[in-house]
């Protein structure tokens, strides 16, 4: 069973997925977060053996949950609403940044991949914590 995460914004989805062994962040792909959205994670949730999903939440500077933050709680449950899984949170600050930083010497077409990126760095963060 492997772990999904995602960094949730408003017109593009980061999927990142974990190895088996739910050590090993791997950026997977960016999705529209369109209608077919759905479809589309169910699809990878079957491919991928998904037992779990954790969603970036995009805290203010100061901790607290902003209008970001309470449109993703909105759109996390209707995720919820039409998946049957689990789906944790984790503090996705600065994710985004940490990604920008890392690809600012990488071709134009590395920094449109951010999203599956900074994905990674919240699972990896997420597979960190519970080590």
């Amino acid at each position: 069973m492997r772990i999904m995460a995602l960094d949730i914004g408003e017109k593009n989805i980061g999927v990142a997925i974990s190895d088996n062994s739910k050590l090993i962040a791997i950026p997977y792909l960016v999705l529209k977060r369109d209608e077919s959205f759905i479809e589309n994670i169910l699809k990878i949730i079957k491919e991928k053996n998904i037992d779990k999903i954790i969603a970036g939440m995009p805290y203010t500077l100061s901790g607290e949950k902003g209008k970001q933050a309470s449109e993703t709680i909105e759109f996390i449950n209707y995720i919820k609403e039409k998946l049957n899984i689990d789906i944790d949170i984790i503090d996705e600050r600065f994710s985004t940044k940490q990604v920008k930083y890392k690809l600012q010497h990488k071709k134009k077409e590395s920094q449109k991949e951010t999203d599956k990126y900074a994905a990674a760095i919240i699972l990896e963060n997420y597979l960190n914590k519970i080590k």
